[in-house]
């Protein structure tokens, strides 16, 4: 397992098994990107702040919320994580399963841009992994 990969490894964890999303995102600097194209408030948010005001927008609306992650090196600075959420709808109840992947870059070993991406031969082309 490379150094980036264990980063992300640890940090999803932290996120997603520990319940520590302050501890996992706090640490990403100012100009950090998350992008997630078409969301509806914008695809691009810059900082910690930012990014964990991202991730609780986007979890409340869900229950019984759980990840399942792997993640595969790209090359020196980058890794691709294949994500597979499950939960159930907060109001309605409904059974839900997502499954989307996020490319991380890295720089001087600090992470600089997360990009979503719906479809998994796009994220690889992008990843430089197809």
């Amino acid at each position: 397992m490379s150094d980036i990969t264990r980063v992300l490894d640890r940090g999803y964890t932290m996120l997603w098994r520990e319940g520590r999303i302050e501890d996992a995102l706090g640490g990403l600097e100012d100009d950090f990107e998350w992008v997630v194209p078409d969301h509806l408030e914008g695809a691009v948010r810059r900082g910690a702040d930012s990014v964990i005001e991202f991730f609780r927008e986007w979890t409340e609306p869900w229950k019984d919320l759980d990840l399942d992650w792997e993640i595969e090196a790209a090359g020196p600075d980058k890794a691709l994580a294949i994500i597979d959420m499950h939960g159930r709808g907060r109001v309605s109840g409904v059974p839900a399963e997502v499954r989307f992947f996020q490319l991380w870059t890295f720089r001087d070993g600090r992470a600089v841009r997360m990009e979503m991406f719906s479809d998994l031969e796009e994220a690889r082309r992008a990843a430089g992994l197809a």
